[in-house]
């Protein structure tokens, strides 16, 4: 597999510049070129918080972006060769961590920017056969048919720092071979050798002080750690917060390389795709928790009554879970109704669904996580450095190599050249990961706590035995969304009004202990419930006055208590947004 790897990229590199040499001096160049500028600028509704004052991350509200953009687009060509750049250079609105009269000398502290290398590439048509093109460098390689939504679309990380831009993904270094069969058929192979793992809103941040989302799968473990924390923070007056969290990116080795294959084509007018990736999953999941005393005693700097003698930190360790998928979408057009009317349409449609297998082919196993611990002195007593006293004698399992399956299906409807509707179902977002649906077990833990007395916490704790004491909020691995859309043109097609929403279908389960039973029970919330709801809307207006200028507002609008889906903190709060455009 090395070898042949390697081969692979010195035969791409050699045949690019060989024949980009043949063709520059054989044809007349033919450059086009456009850009855009554009300014951005959007406000939080309210502050949006996670954990107590002594580990407190917020986002306060007011001004949560202000950008400047301008982008550049190249596209040239000479015969056979042609060449794409797509760059953005962002201006951010606002210094960036100036603390110290001497940031004040520092331009790049002032007037922080970035760039953003959406397409740098060289491609190649009809390389040594008619029907064989190659395209090398920075590019984006966009596989599926679902509409924002594409489980199949692995090869580019996906790109969440910007919320009002979901489903856009990060450029990466590929070389991509395409072979045309016919005007119909083609089959595809895409060579990544560096793996990008995805870009986090900057409320992403927030999701790092959320110590009761415990990533065990087992029950048990959760419990017991849960009662702990609980003891820590009540009899031992040092809470538990997190401290640093790190990740381990893969080694840029052969073996690490992703690769793609993708058979794409028509049959009786449906379009109709196959693909096979072999990669890694671009959110990390949990590879090792340490957890280190400090001493120090803090007070609340609002109410001086509020004490603590310490804190325990955990220290995480997060990595990127290898994954194989298995694609299939099909798109087209359904014309059943048109037989009822000539005035109706064709329904459109989507079916995108990938089977998801976690780990290697070759040595499948489960994703477990170490616990780890410094010497603790915690309310009088002693606990020794060493690893946790697992029950069961084995690190916690927090990704299974049950195989699971996500999907987006969709249907949508022209009415006329002003109204355009569409639905979807969605089962699993870009983030969810591991078995867990309506099909097989598996639940992500949204919040958790101790229901019992002190008294009863020091029992559990000490017992190693949390099952009386516990209490979880939890919704499946991958969930279920609703998604709706429709446009309204108006003026010419000038103006557009969308409005454009999501609900979460699984709603919540309360897991507790019912002490007149002595068992634990559950309590489902469901989705139109206030615990259970979750939703988005997303409402925006936009104007084309024309020779390049675009006026664009709306609102981002996130409904749910803390542990949903988009109640989350991390998820950034509703915010209102406008948006200048000038393309060329």
């Amino acid at each position: 597999m090395t070898n042949s790897k390697t081969c692979f990229l010195a035969a791409i590199c050699g045949t690019c510049f060989t024949l980009s040499a043949g063709a520059l001096a054989q044809d007349e160049p033919e450059v086009t070129f456009g850009g855009i500028v554009q300014s951005d600028i959007r406000f939080r509704a309210k502050e949006v918080s996670v954990g107590d004052w002594y580990g407190r991350r917020s986002l306060p509200a007011g001004i949560a972006r202000n950008e400047n953009l301008f982008g550049a687009r190249l596209n040239a060509s000479m015969g056979a060769v042609s060449a794409k750049a797509d760059v953005d250079f962002v201006l951010y609105g606002y210094a960036a961590d100036v603390e110290h009269l001497s940031d004040l000398t520092r331009r790049e502290k002032l007037d922080p920017y970035r760039f953003d290398v959406h397409s740098l590439y060289v491609q190649v048509k009809d390389v040594f056969i008619e029907g064989l093109d190659l395209r090398l460098g920075q590019q984006l390689v966009m596989w599926g048919v679902g509409d924002q939504f594409n489980p199949t679309n692995n090869l580019n990380a996906d790109d969440l720092e910007d919320p009002l831009k979901f489903g856009d993904q990060l450029g990466n270094v590929m070389a991509k071979l395409d072979y045309w069969v016919d005007e119909t058929w083609s089959l595809s192979g895409v060579l990544v050798p560096i793996f990008r793992p995805a870009a986090l809103p900057r409320s992403g941040q927030l999701a790092a002080a959320a110590i009761d989302r415990l990533p065990m799968l087992d029950e048990r473990i959760r419990h017991r750690i849960e009662s702990e924390n609980a003891l820590a923070a009540g009899l031992g007056n040092s809470p538990v917060i997190i401290g640093d969290i790190k990740t381990v990116l893969p080694d840029p080795t052969f073996e690490n390389m992703q690769f793609a294959f993708r058979l794409d084509g028509m049959v009786g007018g449906q379009d109709l795709a196959l693909s096979y990736y072999r990669g890694r999953h671009d959110f990390p999941i949990a590879l090792s928790n340490h957890i280190r005393q400090e001493t120090t005693p803090q007070c609340n700097p609002n109410d001086a009554t509020q004490c603590i003698a310490g804190r325990l930190m955990q220290d995480v360790t997060l990595t990127y879970p290898e994954m194989h998928v298995y694609g299939f979408n099909m798109a087209g057009e359904i014309g059943l109704l048109k037989k009822l009317s000539s005035s109706i349409k064709a329904v459109g449609y989507r079916i995108e669904a990938a089977l998801i297998v976690p780990g290697d082919h070759a040595s499948p196993e489960k994703s477990r996580m170490s616990i780890t611990t410094d010497p603790i002195e915690l309310a009088g007593a002693s606990f020794p450095a060493g690893e946790y006293d697992y029950p069961g004698g084995e690190r916690p399992i927090v990704l299974d190599d049950t195989p699971f399956a996500k999907w987006s299906v969709g249907l949508d409807y022209t009415f006329s050249e002003y109204v355009y509707a569409n639905v979807q179902w969605v089962h699993g977002i870009v983030d969810e990961f591991g078995a867990g649906d309506f099909i097989q077990d598996g639940e992500v833990l949204r919040a958790s706590g101790v229901t019992s007395e002190d008294a009863d916490s020091v029992v559990c704790a000490l017992g190693k035995d949390g099952t009386k004491c516990a209490y979880e909020l939890l919704a499946p691995r991958l969930a279920d969304y609703a998604v709706a859309g429709i446009d309204f043109r108006f003026s010419n097609n000038k103006g557009l009004l969308r409005l454009f929403g999501m609900l979460a279908l699984n709603g919540i389960d309360e897991s507790f202990y019912d002490a007149a039973s002595a068992t634990r029970k559950r309590r489902h919330y469901g989705p139109f419930s206030q615990k259970g709801h979750s939703a988005v809307i997303y409402p925006q207006l936009a104007y084309n006055f024309g020779n390049g200028l675009e006026l664009e507002g709306g609102a981002l609008v996130q409904l749910g208590e803390k542990h949903t889906k988009f109640g989350d903190p991390a998820a950034g709060g509703s915010m209102v947004w406008t948006r200048g455009r000038f393309s060329f």
